[in-house]
């Protein structure tokens, strides 16, 4: 069958073939609107496509990544793909939602002389230590979250490598699970932020003493190599336990043996109250009176009969004990399983006489550090409850193998909803928002569960939430009418998860830890790193031939860098205000350059400007007047995607790319010019003018010894498409902008622009806001305004859905 005029023929490259995807051109004839997923949300309507072997899917365009969503990996590999070849993509003249995918080969090819590809089972792991760098807005601290998940999850980074937002879920999912940390260098932070240091602390008596606090790489490369000693089945349900803190012994002290003690005989041991017997007492009271009775100084509200009140009587069999090393790292978890009774000390000749019966479920060589358990950093009190919040459920839970009906399950910290809702803090009652304006929007529990409730029921939906139509239906309901209606956008996607419930995070496919330092060079890097700049690199780590140890400041522990900790960094070279990396960590780790990627700006257009060449010309120049380490990244532009106008572009220019110039050339505004082409235009399209002062006026009648030119910004130039059309030729002029589409209602006239942008006008003035006006027009015509998946339609679509409506009916 021959293919139709629309039919695309792309070019598969081996990237494309390893991904399994085709791209899809942004001009491309072949697939109406309808079929194509705008940059926020889903299609209209989704297609079928007939692969080669007969199969069909559903499906659809991803606009914002340019491809068809679905994945080929599997056909190429089944039917032999290379380089080279073509996909080729066309309509089913039999239907008009179904389309074909045929493939053909390369014709330089010589398919005869081909070898067979050999695929290896061993998947090579990325470098132990690696740096990106490059010049500012070119991706590196985005380029991180790929690089982690393919240190730990590296099928899953296979599958999704195109999906952002779904690798970004899966990346906040390892951080909060501790195997992903986060720290920035700067010129304060030291050796004891990172490796280890002492730390003032008060006692239960307030007694000030000094505790050695690991710091932030001591602690993953403690976690890397913690092992279970220590396993025993666990409850299977953690809801409602009680969980308290207890220390066994100081870890430091005379008394460190008391730990291994426990563990050993299966109890739990407390050193106040001595051997003294407490069976007998009934309350507080008789327990003060016992210590009393035993000649011990102490008062109703002194600790050590608060530390034996709880011990004897709140905990509870069934109770969980987290055993701690410091504050900052716990070693191991019991369960409480009988009742009080008095041990005899004389052999050992110690006040631990106070015991409890505890089975231990998980015991830590070396100890884990607290982020692997709590929220929150342990008190100095030897025992105390660990309340809703401090601890997190979640993570207990996959530590004991259990089952949690924590809500963390339901909602994490990181997870984002809508259009910029994140969740920054979860708990049994509470789930807090951080709003897109910065403000905090916290929501109770039992409001989401009593929404949900209703919709189980039958008596609400979704869209009866979204569409504020609760309290028709619910007359009687004793819920919060502005809550509910005030956030009606957001509260339908958080009922939703209560009703669905959120997916298991999956486990890591690797025990591999990762620690991002980004902005490596800010820091000192031989104060930060110390003795432990040899023991990063790869033959000197834990298990290699040539491994090292060395004995800590502090601690006096020996140390020495598991095999399985990844240090990925990234480096800033256009940082005026550093010297040189140390050329030790060079030595010892790769380099990954990244460089301005115009390409990805290749489809956008501002009035008729092509920002890829507009970027190209600017680092061409900064490159001539500088170095390439200065050029501009891509990043600084990418928002355009979804905002192509001549305000949006200002802005970026006006906070971004104008104050980085001055950085660069330092305040050199005669260079600064050469780069944006100023020196060339017309004054009222330059960006920097130089001011005319009169010096006479300033100074009066009087040489001005040593007088500088002055400059200042031309704010009106934002506005001006001239003025960027001048940064690539002076003599340039924009395209005219003509108007597509145009319906009018009232007074209200809505246009659409060749550009594709959406404008609303009233009585002949433009409204600096389009989108109230466009969502009330539809909702006076009863228009739909939301996605199949929920999310709310972008001010384009909505547009075009307004403007179709009322030409409609003026017809």
């Amino acid at each position: 069958m021959a293919a139709s005029e629309e039919a695309l023929r792309i070019k598969l490259t081996r990237g494309a073939i390893d991904n399994g995807y085709i791209r899809v051109p942004s001009d491309q004839q072949l697939f109406p609107n309808r079929f194509i997923a705008a940059p926020d949300g889903e299609p209209e309507e989704r297609f079928s496509l007939v692969l080669p072997d007969g199969k069909a899917f559903r499906t659809c365009v991803l606009g914002k990544y340019s491809r068809l969503q679905l994945r080929f990996a599997p056909t190429f590999k089944e039917i032999g793909v290379h380089p080279g070849d073509f996909a080729v993509l066309d309509r089913d003249p039999t239907s008009p939602d179904r389309y074909l995918l045929t493939i053909e080969r390369d014709p330089t090819r010589d398919n005869s002389s081909s070898l067979p590809v050999i695929v290896e089972d061993n998947v090579v792991m990325p470098d132990l230590n690696r740096i990106f760098y490059g010049p500012p807005g070119t991706g590196k601290t985005y380029a991180t979250i790929a690089a982690a998940v393919e240190v730990l999850d590296p099928e899953f980074l296979s599958e999704n490598r195109d999906d952002r937002e779904v690798l970004k879920g899966r990346f906040d999912q390892l951080v909060a699970a501790g195997d992903v940390r986060f720290v920035t260098f700067h010129q304060s932070f030291s050796y004891e932020d990172f490796v280890e240091g002492l730390r003032a602390e008060n006692d239960e008596n307030g007694q000030l003493r000094y505790e050695i606090v690991d710091g932030v790489f001591k602690n993953l490369c403690t976690a890397a190599t913690a092992r279970v000693t220590e396993r025993r089945e666990a409850p299977v349900d953690l809801e409602h336990r009680r969980i308290w803190k207890m220390s066994l012994g100081n870890w430091l002290g005379d008394d460190a043996y008391i730990f291994d003690e426990c563990i050993a005989n299966g109890y739990a041991l407390l050193g106040y109250g001595g051997t003294t017997d407490f069976s007998d007492c009934k309350d507080r009271e008789e327990v003060f009176n016992r210590f009393i009775e035993s000649g011990e100084s102490v008062t109703r509200d002194s600790y050590p009969v608060s530390a034996v009140n709880t011990f004897l009587f709140k905990i509870s069999d069934g109770d969980l004990l987290v055993v701690t090393e410091g504050n900052s790292k716990f070693r191991a978890i019991g369960q409480v399983i009988g009742d009080y009774r008095r041990v005899d000390r004389k052999e050992q000749n110690d006040s631990y006489g106070q015991c409890r019966p505890v089975k231990w479920l998980r015991v830590y060589k070396p100890s884990l550090p607290l982020e692997q358990l709590m929220n929150n950093q342990f008190s100095q009190m030897t025992l105390y409850e660990l309340r809703p919040g401090a601890i997190d459920m979640s993570k207990l839970a996959a530590l004991l193998n259990s089952r949690s009906e924590s809500p963390t399950q339901k909602f994490k910290v990181g997870e984002q909803f809508g259009t910029g809702y994140e969740v920054v803090f979860a708990s049994a009652d509470l789930v807090e928002l951080a709003k897109p304006n910065g403000n905090r929007l916290p929501i109770g529990i039992g409001l989401l569960k009593t929404l949900a409730d209703h919709v189980k029921k039958g008596e609400l939906t979704l869209d009866d939430i979204r569409e504020k139509r609760v309290f028709d239906k619910l007359s009687d309901s004793k819920l919060e009418p502005y809550l509910v209606n005030g956030y009606n956008n957001i509260l339908p996607r958080l009922v939703e998860r209560c009703l669905s419930g959120a997916a298991a995070a999956p486990a890591p496919k690797s025990n591999a830890k990762v620690l991002i330092i980004d902005e490596i060079n800010r820091g000192n890097v031989s104060r930060i790193f110390g003795e432990l700049i040899t023991l990063v690199e790869p033959s000197k780590r834990q298990g290699a031939p040539e491994a090292l140890e060395v004995v800590l400041p502090y601690s006096k522990t020996r140390f020495s860098v598991p095999s399985n900790v990844y240090l990925i960094a990234t480096m800033n070279t256009a940082d005026r205000s550093l010297t040189g990396l140390d050329i030790a960590l060079r030595r010892r780790f790769s380099f990954e350059e990244m460089v301005p990627q115009i390409e990805q700006l290749a489809d956008i257009e501002v009035a008729g400007l092509n920002v890829s060449e507009l970027l190209q010309v600017m680092n061409d120049r900064i490159e001539v007047l500088m170095d390439r380490e200065h050029r501009l990244g891509h990043a600084y532009f990418l928002d355009l995607c979804s905002q192509p106008t001549i305000e949006a572009l200002g802005s970026i220019f006006r906070q971004k790319i104008i104050p980085l110039l001055q950085e660069y050339f330092f305040e050199d505004w005669t260079r600064i010019q050469l780069v944006l082409n100023d020196h060339r235009k017309s004054r009222e399209h330059c960006f920097v003018v130089e001011v005319k002062d009169d010096l006479e006026a300033l100074f009066g009648e009087t040489s001005v010894p040593g007088q500088r030119a002055r400059w200042e910004i031309n704010e009106e130039a934002f506005d001006l498409p001239d003025a960027y059309f001048g940064i690539i030729d002076h003599a340039r002029q924009p395209l005219s902008i003509q108007i597509e589409l145009e319906a009018r209602r009232g007074n209200l006239t809505v246009k659409q622009l060749s550009t594709g942008s959406i404008q609303v006008w009233e009585s002949g003035a433009l409204l600096p806001e389009a989108r109230p006006f466009l969502w009330k027009l539809a909702t006076e015509l009863g228009l739909k305004k939301h996605y199949s998946s929920g999310k709310e339609y972008n001010t384009r679509s909505l547009g075009t859905a307004v403007i179709s409506a009322l030409n409609a009916s003026a017809s």
